[in-house]
Order: structure tokens, then sequence, then C-alpha cells
């Protein structure tokens, strides 16, 4: 396993083409819906499972967006809809992320995953789109936190406990998405964490009708949750490596 390498905040801003760049695997920009880009820095570290490192920002006192508009707070993290060239109906997504030692997990924060659509987010769910994000919870514990159409509220946990988070180490995610044949709830996701299977799920409708389909990565990373009781109390950090998205 990796080690914890480098702790500093050195690196090259990437802005959209850069990121583009980071994430390779053939996927472009959106633009809408993206946010905090200077809040990513990119490193080369040899160390690393991927020989790259994006690191995402936290400010001390920032939570989501929804969270910063409440309160007039800092808002932290990034996030960016990151389309494939060509959606399709069955997806495996793949990266390492690495907690630093003492992080400190407050009441959750989102990590990044698939989306299909007009994605879904923010207590927004859409009629014509999903999105499967990775999210950790008090004290590392992971789940996906999942949008589905005609969700009511927020998103869903689903598998939440199966895995933790172990700060200083990297840890490799892995989900995989088939859709559901339209007009029928027969869709699934299935969750690896460093190669080994710990949840999977059935019955699952990520679309009411032919569409849509799965259109690429859904890069969201901050605290929270809709208010400050998420925020993170001090400056911090999550470092991510070695994205792969395949069928």
């Amino acid at each position: 396993m990796p080690s914890a390498g480098s702790e500093g905040g050195s690196g090259v801003a990437p802005g959209s083409a850069g990121l583009v760049r980071f994430f390779g695997n053939s996927l472009g920009w959106r633009g809408q819906g993206s946010f905090g880009l200077d809040r990513l820095r990119v490193t080369d570290d040899a160390s690393t499972p991927a020989g790259r490192v994006l690191r995402v920002s936290y400010p001390a006192g920032s939570a989501s967006p929804q969270a910063a508009r409440k309160s007039g707070g800092a808002q932290g993290g990034a996030q960016a809809y990151l389309p494939l060239s060509t959606p399709r109906n069955s997806a495996r997504l793949s990266f390492w992320v690495r907690f630093p030692p003492g992080f400190d997990f407050v009441k959750g924060g989102k990590l990044p995953g698939l989306y299909g659509g007009s994605g879904g987010s923010g207590g927004k769910h859409r009629d014509d789109g999903f999105s499967t994000r990775f999210m950790w919870r008090a004290g590392g514990v992971g789940e996906v936190y999942v949008y589905l159409p005609g969700g009511t509220g927020y998103g869903t946990s689903l598998g939440r406990g199966s895995w933790k988070f172990t700060p200083g180490r990297w840890t490799q995610v892995t989900q995989q998405v088939q859709l559901n044949t339209a007009g029928q709830a027969d869709g699934a996701l299935t969750v690896w964490v460093d190669g080994r299977q710990v949840f999977t799920q059935g019955g699952l409708t990520y679309r009411t009708g032919q569409g849509p389909l799965i259109d690429g990565l859904f890069f969201s990373s901050f605290f929270g949750g809709s208010d400050t009781s998420w925020a993170s109390p001090r400056d911090q950090h999550v470092d991510f490596t070695g994205f792969t998205l395949t069928d």
C-alpha cells in the first residue's frame, strides 16, 4: 500500500481543461453545475497508485453550497460533471481516495460517483436523471448516496457501514451501475473496496423510460449536508488518484 506521502498543499490548479486531462477516460466537460475549481490542486507523487494526485481543499467552517447559501458562510470542496463520449447502460467507476491522518469526518461528506441525464443532488430529484455518489459518514463509515427518479427529500443511503475509510492510507473504491430495463425495477449497484465486494443491491430504478443512460463521472466532494452542523472544523483536504471508468 502506498505511503501517505507529503501533506503539503503545493501543486497546479487544473482548471476545466486540466481536470479533463487528469481524469482521462475519454471524459469531456459539461460546465453546468461545477464549482470550486480553485480549491483543486494536481501534483506528481510517485508513491501513489497512479503517480498523480488531485487534492481537494475544504476550508475551516465550509460545507455544501446549500449550507453556505443559508448561513452566508464558507463554501468548500469542488464539483464538476465530466461526460463520457458515449453514454452506456452499464459502467464501472474506480478510484483511490486518501484522508490524511487526523482527518475529522464530522457528520459526513460527498465523494465522486456516476450520473445520468440531469443528475440529481442538493435535495432535487430529477425524473430524467440519477446520481450514485460515494459518501463518508461520521467516523469514516462509507456508503453510496443515490438520487433516483421519484425520490423525495434528500438522497438515499445504500450500503452504509459496509466499509470504513481509514485516515492515512489509500483506499480503492469501485462501483458498478447496471441500469434498469425501461418499465422494470431491475437496476443494480455493486461496490468493491480494495478489490473485495462489500455491497450489492438489485431492484433499483435509475430511469422511468428509455433514457437516460450513464453519462459520466460526477466529481463531487464537500462536507455536508444542508447546514453548517456538517461543516469542517478546520482547513482540511482529501487526495484522489487512479480514476478509471469502464463498461
